[in-house]
């Protein structure tokens, strides 16, 4: 090789270089017979190993002559090649295992003493190569094994440590379903399955199996092939079993059978260890009312959606909320309410059909799946008779009781991905039927999951809308119906989203209330209000500023502080400021209300009830509060028309002659017309305000509004 070397280094080293690249021996072998029949311009080029043939150019799509290859010793010489003829052969060996020849032919000339040299330098360099490769192939396979090994006792050693945390579960007597839930999924993670159901007779509904599930694709079919099965006993008494689904793509192996088992063993102990019957009572049903639980519900849906169907609407779910139940729990007694709750669902189990499953999720939330429900009016009837039933008066602990039910429904055929699924869209669609007026049905649309998002999206948004700028505020003219005259302004917020455009006070102040944004949102919009009844009150010193407040604000122990800072901070007395509430907040939050009314009114703040009459207050509350104005809502003021004798002010009437006994002013809001005006001030409504004199306007327009208005009103 040293020789060959000093005669052709260039050549050689290309050589051994593009030989040395290859990954394996067979490519390596079949690289160094293309490179040196190249390199000798020879029409033949193989390696022969031991005694086969690992690689041979020349002989095209034709099998090389392997017999006549492997008889060539190293040295030159000729030979007859099966499919090229009598040719001319040179060939050199290497003796380091394993064994082998470098033999390049051709037809036109035999081989120089230096080229069999540099041949002699390839096969030793092969050679090398070879030795190399098998070395590395060897260190690959035994670090396979290891690893292979390794992750064996790693798996024995996960299975071990699954098992022993089952066993400390059962001997610290955790909850049933707890332990059969580990059971489940370790016995799904350790087998790499996507399903495993532990099947389990119940006592208490003998025709109907109860199945606990772990890990079940969202809705889709089970994977096919044939599943594993492990018997679970009791007392030695077969009790169920449990069942792997066969892994997608792929069988079971003979060790999984022995996993599996392993698993059910552990079951049968959790079984037997515990009371049986009362176990599975407490695990899968409702310990208040006896009904399945949600997790006995949940696998039934699960068992009902994988079945074959034979019609359009084979599976129907309702999600069942009670109206006014907290109200009647709160004054009746929870011992009561509770027994309230079996009634409810004595009810809900009489409008059923057998074979029909009622469940209780907690609360006064309850759930029915309905199988074989194969049209929309048949779910819709047992919605309707539930409706009805749960409307019935109630005799408990000898009382009377109210109480309805708000329901919703969804569909299995409306492209759900699984139980959980189906289950938010009918209770969306029951959130739904609350908002329609309680006590009705709804049939979830896809609809309402958008809005559901949009919501969302809106949550997030008023998280950062103060500090983005998104928000700002409005002012609306309160005048003297007398003359026109301004009295003061009421501040209205406005949030202007940066895709969705404006969004509605209505829309945005609940949510931010929900969401606990209204505190910051409150505070930014007083701030602004007051800066501009500040500065307008350089030149009008008689300017009140209304501002809306949320019970949320009220309810905040610091928010009389609040008020106190941006009152000072702008140099305002507290006359100059008018909070208006909301009439339900006096029912709602009576006694802190009231205290925090008092600390207001110590400042100088006066306080007006914002739509008044659209709430449920009561005189006596309006006689504890210090209340100082009542804002007529402008539904009413809408019924008053501009002929007298055909509109409906009776309300108005009311109002006004309660503000007048009770010594409050009253402002009526969405005044539109001249008849309305006059009509409220002949009713003796002093102030008001609405599109007749003012829309909503930004603070650079107030301004200008003010200084029309101001001169004429002063001059009349």
């Amino acid at each position: 090789m040293l020789d060959a070397f000093q005669q052709s280094p260039h050549q050689l080293v290309e050589f051994i270089t593009a030989v040395a690249a290859r990954e394996d021996g067979v490519s390596a072998a079949q690289a160094a017979a293309e490179l040196a029949s190249e390199e000798f311009d020879a029409e033949v080029g193989a390696v022969i190993v031991g005694d086969r043939l690992e690689a041979a150019v020349g002989f095209g799509s034709a099998p090389p002559p392997a017999e006549a290859l492997c008889a060539i010793r190293p040295g030159l010489g000729v030979a007859d090649l099966r499919g090229v003829g009598i040719a001319h052969v040179a060939a050199a060996g290497w003796d380091d295992a394993p064994p082998g020849r470098l033999v390049v032919a051709r037809l036109d000339r035999g081989f120089a003493p230096e080229e069999h040299i540099l041949l002699l330098g390839m096969a030793r360099g092969l050679g090398l190569t070879l030795r190399t490769i098998e070395a590395l192939e060897t260190e690959r396979r035994l670090r396979a094994e290891h690893q292979r090994q390794a992750e064996e006792l790693a798996e024995r050693q996960r299975l071990l440590e699954i098992l022993l945390d089952i066993q400390r579960s059962i001997s610290h007597r955790k909850p049933l379903r707890e332990i059969l839930d580990a059971i489940t999924a370790g016995a799904a993670t350790l087998l790499g399955v996507q399903r495993v159901s532990l099947v389990l007779d119940d006592a208490l509904d003998p025709g109907r199996p109860i199945v606990a599930r772990t890990n079940s694709p969202a809705g889709g079919p089970a994977p096919a092939g044939d599943a594993l099965v492990a018997s679970v006993h009791v007392n030695g008494r077969p009790a169920g079993a449990l069942v792997a689904a066969p892994p997608e793509g792929g069988e079971f192996d003979p060790a999984d059978a022995e996993l599996l088992t392993a698993f059910a063993e552990h079951a049968s102990l959790a079984l037997t260890d515990a009371q049986t019957l009362q176990a599975m009572q407490e695990a899968f049903h409702d310990e208040l009312t006896g009904l399945p639980n949600r997790a006995l519900f949940v696998g039934r849906l699960e068992q009902a959606l994988e079945a074959p169907r034979a019609g359009e609407r084979e599976v129907a779910v309702l999600f069942v909320d009670l109206d006014r139940f907290k109200a009647v729990n709160d004054s009746i007694g929870h011992a009561a309410g509770d027994e309230l709750l079996r009634a409810v669902a004595g009810r809900i189990l009489g409008c059923l059909r057998t074979g029909d499953t009622a469940a209780r999720f907690g609360g006064d939330e309850f759930a029915v799946l309905l199988e074989g429900a194969r049209s929309a009016a048949s779910a819709e009837r047992v919605a309707d008779r539930v409706i009805e039933a749960v409307r019935r008066p109630f005799q408990i602990a000898g009382k009377t009781v109210l109480v309805g039910a708000s329901i919703g429904i969804a569909y299995g055929d409306d492209g759900v991905e699984g139980a959980d699924e189906l289950l938010r869209n009918a209770d969306l669609a029951m959130y739904q039927a609350k908002r329609d007026g309680r006590g009705r049905r709804a049939t979830f649309v896809p609809a309402m999951l958008t809005a559901v998002l949009e919501r969302v999206e809106l949550e997030t948004a008023l998280q950062t809308a103060v500090a983005r700028g998104e928000l700002s505020v409005v002012y609306q003219p309160l005048v003297a119906l007398e003359d026109g005259r301004p009295t003061g302004v009421e501040a209205l917020l406005r949030w202007t989203h940066p895709t969705l455009g404006t969004v509605a006070p209505s829309t945005f102040v609940p949510i931010a209330e929900d969401i606990g944004a209204i505190g910051e949102i409150g505070r930014w919009a007083l701030d602004e209000a007051c800066a501009r009844a500040a500065a307008a009150r350089r030149r009008r010193p008689w300017l009140r500023m209304a501002v809306n407040v949320s019970a949320h604000q009220v309810r905040d122990p610091e928010f009389p502080v609040q008020v106190e800072a941006v009152l000072d901070r702008h140099g305002l007395p507290g006359d100059a400021l008018t909070l208006e509430l909301t009439e339900t907040m006096l029912v709602d939050e009576h006694g802190d209300a009231l205290a925090q009314m008092e600390r207001l009114k110590a400042l100088g703040v006066s306080i007006a009830l914002d739509d008044f009459g659209t709430g449920y207050s009561a005189l006596r509350y309006l006689q504890q509060f210090p209340v100082d104005e009542l804002k007529i809502d402008r539904s009413f003021v809408a019924q008053i028309g501009d002929d007298p004798d055909e509109g409906d002010d009776a309300v108005v009437r009311t109002i006004v002659e309660l503000g007048r006994v009770m010594g409050m002013h009253t402002i009526a809001e969405g005044i539109e017309t001249p008849a309305q005006a006059q009509r409220l001030q002949a009713l003796g409504c002093r102030f008001g305000q609405g599109f007749l004199f003012a829309a909503p306007m930004p603070a650079d327009r107030l301004e200008a509004w003010l200084e029309q208005a101001a001169p004429v009103c002063r001059a009349a």
